[in-house]
């Protein structure tokens, strides 16, 4: 008989319902709250980058992990910075990301995201003012040249860049295939690639039945994978070596995850 079968399972539903909607009450209202006071401090009190972060990321991170009840180890941390500078790449799964990244999301990191996030109420103003790099993907020689700025960024102020290479959210056993931006990036930076890997949030969270629960989210940050003397003609086979090394460590995460939620 199927876990949510009978009274037991009729009644976990309900609650893993009322826990998604009150996760998003609480979410939703201290994230435009925080939003507001990070824009009030990069426009009016003119705060640097870290300090807007730490004053916005990490107090809604808190916030949200002890609303969903979530646990989530990270192993390996200390990489973020023993390796910096370095492009980061991560798998994407849900809108929830964001929660999840937020516990371990590194000092003097930024994000690459496309020039249309400007156009976001509040969102845009913050991941702009932040000096988070923007793209215009419509344009390839605008693009490119994104790129060799971001390139000169992070070896100058020696950064780490965020960038999730599959390009769309993922809830599959198996990696999209992976967008290469990430890959020029590091090769024209010359700085090493440090891959992250979630594990599955299926065994908590499941955004199409409005369903989450309390449980552990482990995060593995593997080894750098250096790009050292590589050029653009590499670029096709690093993007392979670098997916299948996520995906075979994906797929180690998924095999010791518990049961999906029901």
């Amino acid at each position: 008989m199927p876990e949510a079968s009978g009274p037991g399972g009729i009644l976990r539903l309900i609650r893993y319902r009322i826990h998604f909607l009150a996760a998003c009450l609480v979410g939703g209202f201290f994230f435009v709250t925080l939003s507001l006071m990070a824009v009030f401090r990069i426009a009016v009190l003119k705060r640097d980058r870290q300090v807007v972060m730490d004053r916005w990321i990490h107090p809604w991170f808190r916030i949200m992990s002890a609303t969903l009840g979530w646990e989530m180890p990270v192993e390996d941390e200390e990489k973020f910075e023993t390796s910096r500078p370095a492009v980061v790449v991560i798998n994407h799964q849900s809108n929830l990301d964001i929660v999840l990244w937020a516990r371990f999301f590194p000092a003097a990191t930024v994000i690459v995201g496309k020039k249309q996030i400007r156009k976001i109420p509040i969102f845009g103003y913050i991941f702009q003012g932040t000096r988070n790099i923007l793209i215009d993907r419509e344009n390839a020689e605008k693009a490119r040249q994104s790129l060799q700025d971001a390139a000169q960024r992070i070896r100058s102020e020696r950064l780490n860049v965020w960038m999730a290479p599959e390009g769309h959210r993922n809830l599959g056993t198996e990696m999209l295939p992976f967008k290469k931006g990430a890959f020029h990036l590091a090769i024209a930076a010359q700085v090493p690639v440090l891959p992250v890997l979630v594990g599955p949030v299926w065994t908590v969270f499941d955004a199409g039945r409005w369903l989450t629960r309390p449980g552990t989210i482990r995060t593995k940050v593997l080894e750098p994978i250096p790009t050292a003397g590589l050029t653009e003609q590499d670029v096709d086979a690093f993007t392979r070596r670098v997916r299948a090394t996520m995906d075979a460590a994906r797929r180690n995460l998924i095999a010791e995850a518990g049961p999906r939620i029901c």
